[in-house]
Order: C-alpha cells, then sequence, then structure tokens
C-alpha cells in the first residue's frame, strides 16, 4: 500500500512539475528572445551649440521603393540631387513595414522584439525620438503612424491625421493623392497660423508622413503608371513646401531630408528582405547639407543622428544609428567633430547600461574590445584641441562602430545566458521524465543512495552560490537570469536525484530491433526538418510505413501501404491556396459516395442520410444552393449527431466518424484537403498497430522500444494532419474565401473560428484512432518525451529578426513542438464521445425505461 501510493504521489508530482516546466519554457523562450531592448532612464549628452539649421522638414514617402524613384525620378528631386543637396539609398531592415520603419527614422533604433506582445501594432516600451528632444515639434499623417509618436502628452508634439477611412487600398490614384494632399494643406495652415509663433525659433521638426504612393503600390503595384504619378504629385508638393518654406523663413535656415520608411515587391508587398524592400530613396538638402552630386549609402537608423545634428538637438537616448558626416557641409567641421563625439558618448551610455543589465560590474564576464572601445572614447574626449577634423572624424567613426558592436555582444550574451539556463531545465525533465516512465527503482547503487542523494543536495546548494553571487554583489539588473538559473539549478537536482533512485535499463529490445532503432532515429529528425520544408514529411511517410511493415509483417494490409505512398505525395504538392478548386473537392464528395453505398454492413437509414448530407454538401459546393443562412450550419451542427447513430463496432465508427467530417471539411475547402482527407483515414484505418498491446505484461515497467517507435508515429500522423495541406504561412493565414459557404458578411472572429475547425478536423480523426487502438493511454509518455526532445534544438531556432513571416513560423515551429503531445492527450480525451457514446442505446435507453414505467 505504501508503495502504491507514493507511485501515486510521484506521478501527480510528474504532471505537476511537468506542467510548469512547460509553461515557464514557452513564456523563456519567447522572453530569452522578444524583451524590449530599450533601456530607460538613460541620461541626456547634450548637443553642441553652433547647429547650421533651425528646422527641419522631412518627408517620408511610406512604401517608395529605391528603383522606380532612380527610374523615374520626379523633375524636382532630380534638380536637388543635382545642384543643391546630396542623395544615397537608405537601407532599411525587417521586418520592412511602416511602424518599424518611422521609428528608425526618427529615433534611430530598428524593430523592437517586444512588439509582438502587441500584435506587431505599437512599441510596448516608450523610446525617445527626435520629437522629444526637439523645442517643437508638428506631425501629420496616417493615424496609425502619427499616434506612434504621440503618447505621453508632450506638449512640445502636436500632431494630426486624416480619417482611418481614407485609407482604402482601392486601385484609384485620386483616393491615393487625397492622404498626401491633406498633409501638405495642413502645412501651409500651420504657415499661416501658427508659423510665425515660430518663425525664429530653432530646434523645430515638422514630420510630413505621406501614405500614397503604399496605398496606390498595394493596389496598382510599384511598376504601374498611378504608382508613379502618385510620386511625381509628391514631388510637385515638396516644390511647392520649400518655395513657401524659404520665402517665408529665409534661406539657408531651414534643412530638408526626402526619404521612405520602407520599399514594396512588384506584386505590391513588403515585410521581408528583398533589396526592393530594404531599399529606399534618401535625398537631403538645405542648412548644413552638402551642395552637388554626392552619392552616400546610409543605414536608416543613421537618419537620427543626421537629423538631430542638423537643428542642434540632443541624440534621442535610444538611438543607434552612427552620424553620416560625409553628408553635411565642411565649413561645420568643428561643429560636426563635437556633435559625432556626443554620437559616441550617447552609444557609450547604452554600452554601460547593457553591461550592468547584463553582468554588472564582473571582471570575469567582460568583454574584450569593451575595454577597448572606453580606453578609445576616453582618448577622444580628451582632445580638447582638435588639430586634424578629418582624422578625429574617422576616429569617431571607429568609436561609434565598436560600440554597436559592444551593444550587440552584450544583448547576444544575455540572450545566450537565458537559453543556456532554459536547456538545462529542460533537459533535466528529460532526464526526470525518461526515469520516471522508463527506470526500476535501485537497490545496490553503489555506496548506498543516501550518499548520492547528499552529495546531488550539496551540487545544488553549490550551484546557487555562483548565481546569488552574481545578482547581489556584482550588481547585475537582470533578475530574470537568477530566476531562470535557479530554475535550472532545481530542474537538474531533481533529475539527478531520479537517476539516483532509479536504475536507468537500456530500452528494452524486440526481435531483431536493429531496423527499428535506425528507422525511429531517422525518423525523428526528418520530422523535425518537415517542420521547415514540408517535403520531408514525405520522407517520414515512406519511412513509417517501411518500419511498420516491417515490425507487422504479419499484420500489414496492401491498403495500408499503398495509402501510405499516396500520403507522402501530398507534402510535395504546392500549398492550398485561396483560389478555390472546386473539381478537387468534388472528387473528394463522389469517392464518398461510392463509398458508403458499397458499405454493405452500414443500416439504410444511416446510409440514406450520409448520402443526402454529401449530395447536399455538393449543391453547397457547386453554389446551386446558397447555404450561408442555413444549409452550411445545418450540415455542421448536425455531424456529431450523425457519427453517434453510426454502430459502435470499431471498423464502422471510425468509417463513420470519416464520412460525417467530409461534409463540414468540404464547405470549408479550397482544393484537395478532403481528398487528403480521405486517404489519411484509410491509411490509420488499416493501421497494424493496434494488434500490439500498450500495456505491460506485468513485472515493472520498461520503455520499450517498441513504445519509442510507436510515438514516433503518433507524432507523424499528428504533425501530418496540420502539414499535409499546408505549411506554417498558410495555417497561419486566414483567408475569408475558406468561409464563402457560411458568412455572407466579414466576421473576423468567427471566420477564425471555422478555420481553426478546419485545421482540427484531421485532428479529430488522429484522435478517434488512437482511442479506438490504443486502450491504454500510458504510450503518450513516450509521446511527451520525444515531443520535447524535438523541442530541444528548435527552441535555440526561435529568432526575433526577420520578416514577420520568419518570426512568426520560428516560434510555430516551437510551439507546435512543445504543444504537439499536449494536443494529443487533449484530443485522445476529447474524441471519447465520439468513440463511445451511441445515439441508439441512448434512445434505446430512454424507451425501455419509458416503457417500464408505464407498467
Amino acid at each position: 500500500m505504501k508503495d502504491n501510493k507514493k507511485e501515486h504521489d510521484s506521478h501527480i508530482f510528474i504532471i505537476l512539475w511537468g506542467f510548469i516546466i512547460h509553461i515557464i519554457l514557452l513564456w523563456g523562450v519567447l522572453d530569452a528572445n522578444f524583451h524590449s531592448l530599450i533601456i530607460s532612464g538613460l541620461p541626456v549628452i547634450k548637443a553642441p551649440a553652433g547647429a547650421p539649421a533651425k528646422r527641419i522638414l522631412i518627408f517620408v514617402a511610406d512604401g517608395l521603393r529605391y528603383r522606380t524613384f532612380k527610374q523615374y525620378t520626379p523633375p524636382y528631386l532630380r534638380s536637388i540631387i543635382e545642384k543643391d543637396g546630396v542623395s544615397s539609398i537608405s537601407h532599411t531592415r525587417m521586418p520592412t513595414e511602416s511602424r518599424p520603419g518611422n521609428i528608425a527614422i526618427v529615433a534611430g533604433l530598428y524593430e523592437d522584439p517586444s512588439a509582438i506582445f502587441k500584435g506587431w501594432k505599437e512599441n510596448p516600451v516608450d523610446f525617445d525620438t527626435v520629437f522629444n528632444q526637439s523645442r517643437s515639434s508638428w506631425l501629420w499623417g496616417s493615424p496609425d503612424i502619427i499616434s506612434l509618436f504621440t503618447k505621453g502628452g508632450n506638449s512640445n508634439i502636436r500632431a494630426g491625421s486624416y480619417p482611418a477611412a481614407w485609407q482604402n487600398f482601392v486601385k484609384e490614384t485620386n483616393s491615393a493623392k487625397r492622404l498626401d494632399n491633406w498633409v501638405f494643406e495642413q502645412y501651409s495652415q500651420w504657415l499661416k497660423t501658427e508659423g510665425p509663433i515660430y518663425k525664429t525659433n530653432d530646434k523645430i521638426v515638422l514630420y510630413f508622413h505621406l501614405l500614397g504612393c503604399d496605398t496606390i503600390g498595394h493596389a496598382s503595384k510599384p511598376q504601374s503608371k498611378d504608382y508613379v504619378e502618385v510620386m511625381m504629385e509628391v514631388d510637385r508638393n515638396i516644390k511647392k513646401v520649400v518655395r513657401e518654406t524659404e520665402r517665408y523663413f529665409g534661406n539657408g535656415t531651414t534643412a530638408y531630408i526626402f526619404t521612405a520608411d520602407h520599399g514594396m515587391t512588384d506584386w505590391g508587398s513588403h515585410g521581408s528582405g528583398s533589396t526592393d524592400e530594404t531599399e529606399t530613396p534618401f535625398v537631403a538638402w538645405g542648412a548644413g547639407i552638402k551642395k552637388g552630386p554626392l552619392y552616400h549609402n546610409i543605414e536608416q537608423a543613421d537618419v537620427t543622428p543626421l537629423i538631430s545634428t542638423l537643428i542642434g538637438i540632443s541624440i534621442p537616448v535610444n538611438n543607434e544609428g552612427i552620424l553620416p558626416y560625409e553628408l553635411l557641409d565642411l565649413k561645420y567641421e568643428n561643429f560636426i567633430s563635437q556633435a559625432f563625439l556626443k554620437n559616441a558618448q550617447q552609444l557609450a551610455e547604452q554600452v554601460k547600461a547593457n553591461r550592468e543589465l547584463t553582468v554588472g560590474q564582473s571582471l570575469v564576464n567582460m568583454y574584450s574590445k569593451d575595454e577597448e572601445f572606453k580606453m578609445k572614447l576616453t582618448n577622444a574626449e580628451n582632445s580638447l584641441e582638435i588639430s586634424d577634423n578629418q582624422q578625429f572624424l574617422k576616429e569617431c567613426k571607429s568609436i561609434t562602430r565598436l560600440a554597436k558592436e559592444v551593444i550587440t555582444y552584450y544583448r547576444r550574451y544575455q540572450t545566450d545566458r537565458f537559453l543556456f539556463c532554459l536547456m538545462l531545465m529542460w533537459v533535466g525533465w528529460i532526464i526526470l521524465l525518461y526515469t520516471h516512465i522508463g527506470g526500476i527503482p535501485g537497490k545496490d547503487i553503489p555506496f548506498g543512495p543516501i550518499t548520492w542523494l547528499t552529495l546531488a543536495n550539496i551540487s545544488l546548494v553549490v550551484c546557487m552560490i555562483p548565481l546569488t553571487i552574481e545578482y547581489a554583489v556584482t550588481g547585475c539588473k537582470e533578475w530574470r537570469l537568477l530566476g531562470y538559473g535557479i530554475i535550472g539549478a532545481v530542474s537538474v537536482w531533481l533529475a539527478s536525484r531520479s537517476i539516483i533512485i532509479h536504475i536507468m535499463p537500456p530500452i528494452s529490445l524486440i526481435y531483431k530491433p536493429w531496423y527499428e532503432v535506425i528507422g525511429t532515429i531517422i525518423m525523428i529528425p526528418t520530422m523535425l526538418a518537415g517542420l521547415s520544408y514540408r517535403w520531408a514529411f514525405s520522407i517520414s511517410v515512406l519511412l513509417a510505413v517501411i518500419l511498420e511493415k516491417k515490425i507487422f509483417s504479419k499484420n500489414a494490409k496492401t491498403t495500408f501501404i499503398f495509402t501510405g505512398a499516396t500520403l507522402a505525395v501530398f507534402p510535395l504538392l504546392p500549398v492550398v491556396g485561396p483560389e478555390p478548386k472546386v473539381y478537387i473537392v468534388l472528387l473528394a464528395l463522389g469517392i464518398s459516395l461510392i463509398a458508403i453505398i458499397n458499405k454493405k454492413s452500414i443500416y439504410r437509414y444511416i446510409k440514406a442520410i450520409e448520402i443526402s448530407r454529401l449530395v447536399l454538401t455538393s449543391l453547397l459546393c457547386l453554389n446551386i444552393i446558397d447555404g450561408r443562412s442555413f444549409f452550411s450550419w445545418f450540415l455542421m451542427f448536425s455531424t456529431p449527431f450523425v457519427i453517434w447513430l453510426h454502430p459502435k463496432d470499431w471498423e464502422q465508427r471510425i468509417f463513420g466518424v470519416t464520412i460525417a467530417l467530409m461534409s463540414p471539411l468540404a464547405l470549408l475547402s479550397a482544393s484537395y484537403e478532403p481528398l487528403f482527407f480521405l486517404i489519411f483515414a484509410s491509411h490509420l484505418q488499416y493501421w497494424p498497430i493496434y494488434e500490439y498491446s500498450f500495456k505491460s505484461k506485468g513485472g515493472p515497467q520498461i520503455l520499450r522500444l517498441r513504445d519509442v517507435s510507436t510515438a514516433a508515429f503518433l507524432m507523424l500522423y499528428t504533425l501530418l494532419s496540420f502539414f499535409g495541406t499546408g505549411n506554417m504561412a498558410s495555417i497561419s493565414s486566414f483567408d475569408p474565401s475558406w468561409t464563402r459557404h457560411f458568412l455572407t458578411v466579414f466576421s473576423p472572429f468567427t471566420m477564425t473560428t471555422l478555420i481553426l475547425l478546419k485545421t482540427v478536423i484531421p485532428l479529430i480523426l488522429v484522435g478517434c484512432i488512437i482511442r479506438t487502438l490504443a486502450k491504454d493511454s500510458t504510450i503518450f509518455c513516450a509521446v511527451l518525451l520525444l515531443g520535447d526532445c524535438l523541442a530541444l534544438p528548435l527552441m535555440y531556432r526561435v529568432v526575433s529578426v526577420g520578416s514577420w513571416l520568419d518570426i512568426g513560423s520560428s516560434i510555430s515551429r516551437f510551439v507546435i513542438a512543445i504543444v504537439l503531445p499536449c494536443l494529443l492527450v487533449l484530443v485522445y480525451y476529447m474524441s471519447k464521445p465520439f468513440t463511445t457514446f451511441s445515439l441508439q442505446e441512448f434512445l434505446g435507453y430512454k424507451s425501455i425505461k419509458s416503457q417500464r414505467l408505464k407498467i
């Protein structure tokens, strides 16, 4: 009794600890990669006196790519480039989107990874901008962008936006021009009303966000005549604004910058890293800018220190840009040298803050280039008398580049330490789980278990000491490093105790195990590769069929082998797109009709119901009947009841589940999804694994090789239910056309629910098959073990840079690997009503009961 109670308590502890570890790892990996890089409370470095311009006008043409600008350079800006200013390519970073692009221009920082927690709509952490540092700033443009810089109610920032409803992505040039014309009109009104008040003031910023090119680019594409015409209209307005400004404020007191936040592909999209998306035009002219044709590449974040230098304001404290001094007028050479030194000092404050946040005052973890940076900066600061400005500027450029390298090192160092602690925690959990499901209570342990347990306890304390010292003594300000470190140490401690308490036997082998060992070992990495490359699942399926045929040679049927080979074709096909291919859906429905007609073991009334449902579904798919108000919803909600009409016999119930689910799946499909579902169902129905007993034949429970192989098969079929017809991008996209048979108006919540249901339908089938065949759920421990091993390398493949698709795909792969075993257990229990409940028995029971009451 005591042993049983002890085993039960141990099982409960494993469940609770596993749940906690999975939650910590899910959050921890996101926290390690997507914590904000913005550090609050940095000191402001005062700008030098003697700025060349009193005010600056910044024109940001949203979505204007460099290639189109170069090919069709507008006449006014061409004259500026040739005679009065400088031009360049401004290189952006991914994601090439409006929010991070505009922030990079005026704040000097790139995408804040923590924006993922706001759905990429805004920055969760406040940041400094040139608007904050200015005496006064005015901003006009899109409400989505302007609102980014007006939070906090700063009195020196005033803004205006047109209604959000104006932002229509339609093929109307006038609609796009309307957005930009409104911005320029606001400036003309400002010049008349508030211009006189600020006529002699300096440190003034006026920001023009021009959305026209972006909207018309999405609608008509950036190589179209409409796109070029909107760009030409912007050029005409800029010419008018510059003339008004120079006439009103006087020549030589205003600086001008024209650029874009991101580019655009030929097909009218942006967000990734193609040249057309990352290269944007940059033109600068006016006070403080060199004159004449000059071409110089810059990074987008470099625009921020350029703006600050031109009007003599402090560089924003979060800036990572480097002053492109080559663009500035040489007659301000001494001022430029002082401004560049301030840029280096501003970056030095970020170096110091990142160092203290990551390693405190620890000398052990000090980066060698950090010392080099401090020495060079000190030498530059001590050069009070600058005899050679050009040499000094080159030295400052070297210092600023070194500063960015050191900042990157400390940020990467912090993330790597987070991931190392999480990796220790995860490895400890995997060892603990393995010893729990495969170990035997130890009796003859050298030196006795008490001695080894004492050593394990002492090791835990020894590991805690350096973590505590680093946090408390060296002044490390990152408490999360201490937290993750402690959790990792505790996890390893629990694993070591479990190893001591249990003897770790090798996995029990079966007759001729070599092919099973090699096959399982190969199958797991191919599934891992399949999360990124769908074709890898074809290899996994073929390998699984061969392996299962070898293991269950007496039971594997020809149908199982044929359907398995057919399934291997689907990951090689293009992912299902939004354009409906109704003829493929009808083909799957026709096969289902033939199958139900030829099925002799089904009651006639059930056959009639199923045939009627499939015929009605076909009419809906052909749009002969409009089912959006009733029929489509009726077919969906009646599906469980139709399943419950089928007998509970294993073969008939699985057939009933397959045919009944075909109707809602076909109505939500655009191509070969129903065909895949039918072949997938046939393959699983003839899966020979059901002959194998998952229960141990008495004695201590040992994790057998067959358990691991079976777990690998279950993981493969679960993943295949997701990736048989799509990939990460298609699973993440919610195309409204997929719900065309259910909705008449746009409803994001309902559409999302329906598309998620479409994704889950093949998984429901997997759950029913597993529940029907695998009567003992202990096999899921092996699935959990394999899934957690799969997640270990994926945690290092989560990225926080790149396009939002790249970032989202890396997160999705990791989350699927973590959640997959838990999801498998969930569908195992959720599938119970579909396999155990019978409507006939229920109604029959009610009838007998009513008869007894009458008697």
